[in-house]
């Protein structure tokens, strides 16, 4: 059974980690730049990595991020790795196989996107179009805009492109 306790607690620490990334989506957009946030690892069990990323790296204080996912997806949990820097886990719905054979002894994740602030998502999607960037999903909310992109050609890894929409007050605001 999950107790109040642990409740108020994963409330406080996920406010917190959108509190960040949202003065960080100020950042960009305020100074109307990309800024890379994350980078993304596709695991095949996402409680497993957290374990050995905290044992091994000491990178700990993963958040499980509720809400929408994006096609595929089945868990994100997310650890700040720097000040502008998190690090994502995703476990996909589907057990991977194509494309997973490291070479290693057992199986390990994959870079599954690279994401970047951006300030104005209808010029950088325009840009990148004209590199041979094309969308492959979206999540729309208000306010939030978040597009994952690929190309024809593989690059290696999708990005996602992150653009939340701030007033004139809360960019001042820093």
């Amino acid at each position: 059974m999950v107790q109040k306790s642990d409740v108020q607690e994963y409330n406080r620490d996920y406010e917190s980690f959108r509190a960040h990334y949202d003065d960080l989506a100020k950042i960009a957009a305020r100074e109307k730049r990309r800024m890379m946030n994350h980078i993304c690892v596709r695991v095949d069990d996402i409680d497993t990595a957290e374990m050995f990323l905290g044992d091994s790296f000491g990178i700990s204080n993963f958040i499980r991020l509720d809400g929408k996912l994006f096609k595929g997806e089945k868990k994100l949990s997310v650890a700040w790795v720097s000040e502008e820097m998190y690090l994502e886990l995703m476990e996909p719905e589907q057990k991977q196989e194509i494309g997973y054979d490291t070479g290693c002894s057992h199986p390990i994740g994959h870079l599954s996107e690279v994401g970047y602030f951006i300030p104005d998502m209808d010029s950088e999607l325009e840009r990148l179009a004209g590199l041979g960037w094309e969308v492959i999903d979206a999540i729309e909310e208000p306010g939030r805009r978040m597009i994952k992109l690929d190309t024809e050609k593989p690059s290696g890894f999708p990005v996602e492109l992150i653009e939340i929409k701030f007033d004139e007050e809360e960019l001042k605001q820093g």
